[in-house]
């Protein structure tokens, strides 16, 4: 093994260097209208203000009758013995059942009906989906488009949730365009910062992606300053390795403390993670994919954290097609591509493991991590955890 520690370790030290520095976490909540708030993560438990439904409804359309009345049908009821329902409208109290449309016969002497039912038929009672007072869903939760509407049918025109976390993004390097920009056959098209940014929003996270860097310590540092006053989290992106035009490591150590410098896992073992105030910032390798596994080890567990959700991604058990090859000295990272397999197995392809096959990682579904060593082979069942919703 190497003296890089692993990529767990690596998150306990920067933790408790941001401890130490005073980082808090989770964020603060605000109060949203329920309309907007899908995707947000609930600062409280949510309970049901109204119950659901809030009176007696019909669960079919019909005729709400007593069902005392249908005893020995068929019968005809008198006009004034029942009274026409529509689905989910509200059953007079005087009767105690409904009988489906197609069991009656409407004629001007009442209501004949087919068959005798009993007390409660098609009636839904008051909080048959919902109770008044019941805990419908925990803090912590990430809200649905199904939860927003749990929560406007119970009584909710507001909710508590966390503050969105904002993340800066920072790019650095004198060979650096960004998309659109004029380009000279030298120059390197931008594609980490678009890409880190739409990681971090899909985390629920409000990202900015800043004036481009050159390669001078001094303009970094400034930039670097002005993002960790006004964000949660700062992904300065390039510049951590060792080059001579590599600069974060030596400007994040002036303004601040660099708790962690390379990590035992590929592809992203030169990250650096780092503190400055009380500001967690990391030092994004610059190869793409290097660049989205860092995000994935180091920003979404700590976004996650400031969010006060959960920080394990969901994972599925696979079967490998192909081995995929392990290091002595590190974990590996691996995207996989999911398919159908036999008898309702899952199984998976290992992609291109070079740290700069982009195109490999937007076609894969989700990631193993191989543990130190020759690897896993083929045909074992691992877990991967998802990249993308299926």
């Amino acid at each position: 093994m190497s003296g890089e520690p692993t990529p767990q370790r690596a998150r306990e030290r920067w933790l408790d260097a941001l401890g130490e520095a005073g980082w808090l976490a989770p964020l603060a909540s605000e109060a949203v209208a329920v309309a907007a708030a899908a995707g947000r993560v609930l600062a409280v438990d949510a309970a049901a203000t109204r119950a659901v439904p809030p009176v007696r409804v019909a669960a079919m359309d019909g005729i709400a009758v007593r069902a005392a009345d249908t005893v020995g049908a068929p019968v005809l009821i008198a006009g004034g013995d029942f009274a026409l329902v529509d689905t989910g409208a509200p059953v007079p109290a005087a009767f105690d059942a409904v009988v489906r449309r197609e069991r009656v016969a409407l004629d001007g002497a009442g209501a004949e009906v087919a068959a005798a039912v009993l007390a409660g038929a098609d009636i839904r009672p008051v909080g048959e989906d919902v109770p008044v007072g019941e805990v419908l869903l925990r803090a912590g939760h990430a809200l649905s488009p199904f939860d927003i509407g749990l929560l406007a049918a119970a009584g909710h025109t507001a909710v508590e949730v966390r503050c969105r976390p904002r993340v800066a993004v920072i790019p650095t390097g004198d060979e650096l365009r960004s998309p659109g920009e004029p380009l000279e056959p030298h120059h390197t098209i931008d594609s980490n910062c678009p890409m880190l940014a739409a990681q971090a929003a899909a985390d629920g996270a409000v990202p900015t992606i800043h004036p481009r860097i050159p390669d001078d310590p001094q303009r970094l540092g400034e930039e670097v300053m002005r993002a960790v006053l006004q964000n949660d989290l700062v992904l300065l992106v390039a510049g951590s390795s060792r080059g001579r035009r590599d600069h974060s490591r030596d400007v994040l150590a002036e303004l601040g403390e660099v708790a962690v410098d390379g990590v035992a896992v590929r592809p992203g073992h030169p990250v650096l993670l780092a503190v400055v105030g009380t500001t967690p910032v990391i030092g994004v390798p610059g190869y793409p994919v290097s660049a989205a596994f860092t995000y994935e080890l180091f920003a979404h567990p700590l976004l996650c954290t400031l969010a006060g959700r959960p920080v394990e991604r969901a994972s599925v058990a696979v079967v490998l097609d192909a081995a995929a090859g392990g290091r002595e000295d590190s974990e590996c990272m691996v995207a996989v591509r999911f398919a159908a397999g036999a008898e309702h197995q899952l199984h998976a392809t290992p992609l291109s493991r070079r740290a700069a096959a982009l195109h490999s990682l937007a076609q894969a579904d989700g990631y193993v991590i191989v543990p130190p060593g020759p690897g896993i082979a083929a045909g074992t069942t691992v877990p991967a955890f998802l990249l993308r919703d299926r």
